[in-house]
């Protein structure tokens, strides 16, 4: 680095002239990243157990994937998965929920869970020391969760009061319609993850136990990151799978038809009247998580939504000030990805607003990434990626990708590869290949008597959606 010092000419000049300016460091090239060595090993009784060796942490995690997220629910009982899994640290046959919790705060322990449409995975964060103790209390959660009557009904009574919270908000509706849009009313993709207010309302304590009995008995597969030098894996599954049921069922799921694109953009106008926002969801269908083409998918949407310096917030937000933010992003299922922009934008201008977000998605497909784009934002990928897998449960997370998506066990290398790899003509490629700006599904909650004028005289076929 070069530095030049700047003498004061006087006693009339700036005090502060005297002073080092520093020139801005040139990027080096990116160093190779390498994420840990993993082993698969198996417990007595044939557990699955995947471990990332950390040499020399003193931190710890495992967790337990099973097969029972919200495309596993009986028909009329959407969010029951989320609520099972959530209430099995709530009390169980050797704890109350607040002795349970005494138990964790005592390891130095941090209960960790995560549920998606297909899996659940129930971990815990622990000293490397205290492994096998926070490992017990994670098989004791899951395997002789009591889920009590007292136990359910306060738990379903905060979920109850979340959830209606949730929908008074602007942005739940439009959520819900864009997916009934997307997947179908009829598919369980059509619907919210977490249910709605009236289907949680449906769930009872017997239907909770019997989901837990039917789906979170299985094995399922045990994840473990931490020094395996300290902490025994083998061991550690012994416990977590001593009380499962080897005859569970904990096959994936059955996946729900997925429509075809539709042949023109219609915009769907959820009413919500008197607002002085609209809420704005646009996309498509998109590839899973396995798709090859994963790297330029992700870095391309960070170009066009992925940051604060996206072209999508740029334009809403820098250069027209319709929103105070705006974002576009892939998120890729085990099966089906989706697509989707999102913005809540001032209700006068959401016509507006809505054309300058079709096109940006369509510019996006047309003309790809700039050469300047694609550099800063491959290396901000290569950058941030390595800082964001610094704690085990962090890689704990990676692991968990490579068990649901069924991916390799050095998954992680091979996609910093390919983004050292990677020419900014993939990026073209997949945006021509990925967006379908001709085929989107459009969703504005707002106040509809404001709106509609607007949006029917820039062209947009409208169609009402007040039974959301």
């Amino acid at each position: 680095m070069t530095t030049e010092r700047l003498v004061a000419a006087g006693p009339d000049t700036d005090p502060y002239a005297d002073r080092l300016i520093a020139e801005r460091p040139a990027g080096a090239p990116p160093r190779p990243y390498v994420f840990p060595e993993v082993r698969r090993l198996t417990a007595p009784g044939g557990g699955a157990i995947v471990a990332a060796h950390l040499p020399g942490r003193a931190l710890a995690w495992a967790g337990l994937v099973l097969e029972c997220g919200a495309l596993h629910e009986p028909d009329g009982l959407d969010g029951l998965s989320r609520v099972t899994a959530g209430l099995v640290d709530e009390g169980t046959r050797g704890y109350s929920a607040d002795d349970f919790a005494l138990a964790l705060e005592g390891l130095g322990a941090r209960w960790t869970w995560s549920h998606d449409w297909e899996t659940q995975c129930i971990g815990v964060d622990v000293p490397a020391a205290r492994a096998a103790d926070g490992v017990g209390l994670l098989a004791e959660a899951v395997r002789r969760a009591a889920f009590a009557d007292e136990d359910v009904d306060r738990y379903l009574a905060d979920v109850a009061t979340s959830l209606k919270h949730a929908w008074a908000q602007p942005g739940t509706r439009a959520q819900i319609a864009y997916r009934r849009a997307l997947f179908g009313a009829d598919s369980r993709f059509g619907r919210l993850l977490d249910g709605t207010p009236e289907s949680n309302a449906r769930i009872t304590a017997d239907d909770i136990r019997a989901f837990h009995a039917r789906r979170m008995t299985a094995p399922g597969t045990l994840l473990v990151a931490a020094d395996l030098d300290t902490v025994d894996p083998v061991a550690l599954g012994a416990l977590v799978f001593a009380d499962a049921d080897p005859g569970a069922p904990d096959r994936p799921a059955a996946v729900p038809a997925i429509p075809d694109d539709p042949d023109r953009t219609r915009v769907f106008l959820v009413d919500r009247p008197g607002a002085v926002q609209s809420v704005l969801r646009l996309g498509h269908t998109a590839p899973p998580r396995s798709t090859p083409d994963l790297v330029a998918i992700d870095l391309f949407s960070e170009v066009l939504g992925g940051s604060f310096t996206s072209r999508v917030n740029h334009q809403l937000r820098e250069v027209k000030g319709y929103t105070y933010g705006a974002g576009a992003s892939f998120a890729h299922g085990r099966r089906i990805g989706s697509f989707a922009v999102a913005a809540s934008v001032h209700t006068e201008v959401t016509a507006a607003a809505l054309a300058d977000a079709l096109a940006e998605v369509r510019t996006m497909h047309e003309g790809g990434v700039t050469e300047e784009e694609f550099t800063t934002t491959r290396a901000h990928a290569l950058g941030s990626m390595p800082i964001g897998l610094q704690s085990p449960r962090a890689i704990g997370a990676r692991l968990r990708e490579a068990v649901v998506h069924g991916l390799p066990d050095d998954h992680v290398t091979r996609e910093y590869e390919a983004i050292v790899a990677a020419e900014r003509a993939d990026l073209d490629r997949a945006a021509a290949t990925y967006l379908r700006p001709d085929a989107l599904t459009v969703v504005v909650e707002g106040d509809a008597e404001a709106v509609l004028p607007g949006l029917e005289a820039n062209g947009f076929e409208v169609v009402r959606a007040d039974d959301v």
